[in-house]
């Protein structure tokens, strides 16, 4: 339960962020424990949809199962949004990289990989 109560704040966290940059957000609570894959969160504006699946890392590295990743990829379709992982690292901000299409391998990212930053997320067009 702690580890899902940890996740959950820091969707909470980007939630609050995104927010404040003028997105409306849903926080799908239990979205890791449903039957059907749906994103932590959906965010949008008046010209950006996103669903996105927040991850956290206590260490400088972080892996994401290929199937949590083309699920979020199928979704994202189905919805019209671009599908985003977003990634925290200690004493970092936010990063995010968008899934533009099915993967065949896991997505493993360090906290030194050049990632999005959150105003290139909400400022332009991904």
């Amino acid at each position: 339960m702690a580890f899902y109560s940890k996740g959950a704040s820091y969707e909470r966290e980007l939630m609050a962020i995104l927010c404040k940059k003028g997105f409306a957000v849903a926080r799908i609570a239990g979205s890791g424990k449903a039957k059907t894959e749906e994103p932590d969160l959906i965010a949008g504006n008046n010209r950006l949809i996103m669903a996105i699946e927040c991850k956290y890392s206590s260490t400088k590295y972080k892996t994401v199962k290929k199937e949590q990743v083309n699920d979020l990829f199928n979704f994202s379709k189905c919805f019209g949004a671009k599908a985003i992982l977003a990634f925290r690292f200690p004493h970092s901000p936010w990063k995010f990289m968008e899934i533009k299409e099915a993967v065949n391998e896991n997505v493993s990212i360090k906290k030194t990989d050049k990632l999005i930053e959150m105003n290139e997320l909400i400022c332009e067009e991904l």
